[in-house]
């Protein structure tokens, strides 16, 4: 997917495509790198943090923003996260960086219900969901997992890695 533009004009979309942005793992599978801020919020705080990686020519992926309790939980899928831990780290926050799966679904209701319940059935906790690209018939997923072996193990088992 290059750079396209919506109606207004305005860019948007990813400068690489979806396979060139996404790590493959010992035995194929496809996997991203999600790093996870967590700070006092506070105004400008999304404008420090992403202002910081554009300085630093780091393009985000995908991004969830959420406050609870005056505590921002800022979670970013980027082309380069461990560049983006190293910068975001060094002008003090504190910084998480785990694995997600990246999984391909058909784009048609229940997709996303049949994976979320085979996780669940087998205890495993999901901590976070990104949809990474719509194109035709499928949607792709990044989700994070409490335990991403036993999560691979099991949804390769049922044909979706």
């Amino acid at each position: 997917i290059g750079l396209e533009r919506n109606r207004q004009g305005v860019e948007f979309g990813f400068k690489r495509p979806l396979n060139q942005r996404l790590a493959t793992g010992k035995r194929g599978d496809m996997h991203m790198k999600e790093i996870t801020v967590v700070a006092k919020d506070r105004i400008g705080l999304l404008a420090d943090i992403s202002e910081t990686l554009f300085n630093n020519k780091i393009n985000i992926d995908s991004l969830s923003v959420e406050s609870s309790d005056r505590t921002a939980i800022i979670r970013l899928m980027l082309e380069n996260h461990s560049k983006a831990k190293t910068v975001l780290e060094s002008i003090g926050f504190k910084v998480i960086d785990t694995d997600a799966l990246v999984i391909k679904l058909p784009d048609q209701p229940g997709e996303l219900a049949k994976i979320s319940r085979i996780l669940a059935d087998h205890k495993l906790a999901i901590e976070s969901v990104f949809i990474l690209n719509k194109e035709g018939n499928q949607t792709v997923i990044a989700i994070k997992v409490d335990n991403v072996d036993k999560a691979k193990k099991l949804l390769k088992e049922k044909k979706y890695l």
